[in-house]
């Protein structure tokens, strides 16, 4: 039986459409059909239930996609068995939200080419939102990003690897600063709050402070940190981001980190799947070791290892 037929039921079980499937297999949705079509001819059974508009599997077909993946998983092992010292090789789709491009991305490419360079990164950079949906699909096989990934949680499918957290704070241009004390919420209402995208676990903390409250904040939402960065040295309102983003600007006193109503710190963890390649699996690890080293370069108080 042909597995690459196996690898597209259990593909199109997972996104649930032949459009979608196409798109993680790198083919076209003509050959995903002719794919399942053949399986079907194999097996002697319907699959998917053609008569509805949105796809369903059949019963036939449910239980062949837990069976298909079983097989999958018994060829991996074996191919693993058989080259045991083999050095990982292949293709790694890894996707990271923007915070680590500013931080530990490049130190972690120049030692994945070092230690594994039969690896191929493919990097795609986006908000948490959207690798969350990458992944889901298939379309990516590692992701590091900051908020809690729902089919990870209490499963056995993912492989969950804690990074590190960034402490969250206020930082603003010095003449937006209080001069003694800490900021209180009637003066973050009176200026534009500055922090990650709409739908970011920071943008939702920074809402939350002021839901018993009877203005609406001004709070401007950006997937993009240099954005951020550049409105807030431009005065243009109050960040709440990781001050290890600005360090130099901190230094410099350009800009000020400032006492106000506490946030939680932005937890980075690594997920992929638990049957994840080799490469895959190397890559991962390798991230960890990299944070690791990049901890121990910063404060304390604004970066903490996880592992």
């Amino acid at each position: 039986m042909n597995t690459r037929f196996l690898e597209t039921l259990v593909v199109l079980a997972r996104v649930g459409s032949f459009r979608e499937t196409a798109q993680v297999l790198n083919a076209t949705q003509a050959a995903i059909s002719q794919r399942i079509a053949n399986l079907e001819d194999d097996l002697g059974v319907e699959l998917v239930d053609r008569s509805q508009r949105r796809l369903t599997l059949t019963a036939a077909g449910e239980q062949a996609v837990r069976q298909a993946q079983r097989m999958l998983d018994l060829e991996r092992e074996l191919r693993a068995s058989t080259r045991p010292e083999a050095p990982p090789a292949g293709r790694v789709r890894l996707g990271a939200i923007e915070s680590v491009v500013r931080t530990w991305l490049s130190p972690l490419v120049r030692l994945l080419a070092e230690r594994h360079p039969q690896i191929e990164l493919d990097i795609t950079v986006d908000t948490a939102k959207n690798l969350h949906e990458a992944l889901r699909g298939r379309k990516l096989d590692l992701m590091v990003q900051n908020d809690p990934y729902a089919p990870a949680v209490g499963s056995t499918e993912h492989r969950v690897t804690p990074l590190c957290e960034f402490a969250l704070h206020w930082i603003a241009r010095p003449e937006l600063a209080p001069q003694r004390g800490a900021l209180t919420l009637a003066q973050l209402e009176r200026v534009p709050l500055l922090t990650f995208s709409r739908t970011s676990s920071p943008q939702a903390h920074v809402r939350a402070l002021f839901a018993d409250r009877g203005t609406e904040p001004r709070i401007c939402n950006f997937p993009s940190v240099e954005s951020i960065i550049q409105l807030v040295r431009d005065g243009y309102g109050i960040a709440a981001i990781p001050p290890v983003f600005v360090r130099a600007d901190l230094d410099s006193g350009a800009l000020r980190l400032c006492e106000g109503p506490a946030l939680p710190a932005m937890t980075i963890s690594a997920i992929s799947e638990r049957d994840a390649t080799p490469a895959v699996r190397a890559t991962q690890a390798l991230t960890a070791e990299v944070v690791t080293h990049y901890c121990a370069e910063q404060d304390p108080a604004w970066v903490r290892p996880l592992h």
